[in-house]
């Protein structure tokens, strides 16, 4: 195919991408990704139209430095996007060290423009590095469809390899390098810079998809009181829990409020929510984050304690009643004096039956209240006759 003609169209459909973005952001203000992905396309589009007139008489400062930067700012805006998707905490320091970065890069371009070759390197350096930037952030992603973000990450990667490429092919061809400040034998390179960042700025938009189906699908997990997970996805953690690891000692538990029923009738339904809320944060503060935790009824709560043993899962359960006890005798200025009961069994996945574990547990944790509540009663798991 004609080159210029493949240029045209390549630029064209990041133009007609980057509109397309923008009016998503339009639609969705939240999802300033979108707003971000469409300053990248138009970047690359202007960045792109000064190169192919730098032949023309336009200044230098035009045709080369603002060029660049934009060329540059394409990748580092598809960069800024991508935070929204990753856990990596963009502080208010690191985004300040990120504006310094980009300003003393922006003046190094400067400096360097009456110098083509010079130039060309530098900006081929900064996009790479950026890109491999963005691979990273996507390692870091809270997106789990391995699939996309491996096929992204693969793009970025090439991104990052062609530029370091071409970077190459100027230092080796040093002596032949045209008005561009790239040898003639980069013509493939730029092609693929091209193409590959057509196919980024299609892929993008996938990324706040996934993430608004991995929303509904948490949403439809969780306990929306409380934020654990809850009872239909706790047994179904559970399960997947005794066919994953059935060699791996675990504790059930079983959790109750106790006397919740008098803390909604003295108190209001309000505080009993209340209660409910605080009495789960301080649970998952206290359990490890690979332990499984989630709300299987109104102030009932239920746990797997992953990897433990008898005597430890029992002082486990004993220091959640005192913690408890100690930071919840209080919900504002109302002494509540709120307390829990739990019934734990020990267990082995591939010996003991989840279903009769969990009765077991239940049936210590009515011992617990009969016994004076605000107490843990460990039961043995014996089975089922």
């Amino acid at each position: 195919m004609h080159l210029p003609t493949v240029i045209l169209l390549a630029l064209a459909t990041n133009f007609m991408v980057g509109l397309y973005l923008y009016l998503l952001y339009r639609r969705k203000p939240k999802d300033r990704c979108f707003k971000l992905w469409s300053y990248s396309c138009i970047c690359f589009v202007l960045g792109s139209m000064l190169v192919v007139l730098r032949p023309y008489q336009l200044p230098e400062l035009l045709s080369f430095f603002l060029a660049d930067c934009l060329l540059l700012l394409a990748p580092v805006y598809v960069l800024a996007g991508l935070i929204q998707f990753s856990r990596f905490r963009f502080t208010k320091q690191r985004r300040q060290y990120g504006f310094m970065t980009l300003a003393l890069v922006a003046l190094l371009f400067f400096v360097s423009h009456p110098l083509p070759g010079v130039l060309s390197i530098l900006v081929a350096l900064a996009i790479a590095f950026t890109f491999c930037l963005c691979a990273y952030l996507l390692q870091k992603s809270i997106i789990t469809e391995p699939t996309f973000t491996r096929t992204l990450q693969t793009v970025f990667l090439l991104h990052a390899m062609v530029m370091l490429i071409q970077a190459a092919l100027v230092v080796m061809n040093w002596q032949h390098l045209n008005i561009h400040g790239l040898p003639e034998s980069s013509v493939y390179t730029l092609i693929s810079h091209i193409l590959l960042t057509t196919l980024t700025a299609l892929l993008l938009p996938w990324l706040s998809f996934l993430k608004l189906e991995r929303k509904l699908t948490l949403k439809s997990q969780r306990d929306g009181l409380t934020r654990l997970a809850n009872r239909s996805h706790f047994f179904t953690q559970l399960a997947r829990y005794w066919q994953q690891h059935a060699t791996t000692p675990a504790a059930f538990m079983m959790i109750d409020i106790d006397l919740f029923k008098t803390v909604n009738d003295t108190y209001g339904h309000a505080i009993g929510d209340q209660a409910i809320s605080l009495v789960a944060k301080l649970l998952s503060k206290q359990l490890r984050s690979n332990d499984i935790i989630g709300r299987i009824g109104g102030e009932e709560y239920a746990a797997l304690l992953i990897d433990i043993d008898e005597a430890t899962a029992l002082k486990v359960g004993q220091r959640l009643c005192q913690q408890v006890a100690k930071q919840l005798e209080f919900i504002g200025d109302l002494q509540v004096n709120l307390t829990i009961s739990i019934g734990v069994v020990h267990v082995l996945p591939f010996k003991h039956d989840r279903t009769r574990a969990f009765k077991l547990a239940d049936e210590a944790l009515y011992a617990s209240k009969q016994a004076g509540r605000n107490t843990v009663t460990l039961a043995t798991y014996i089975p089922s006759p």
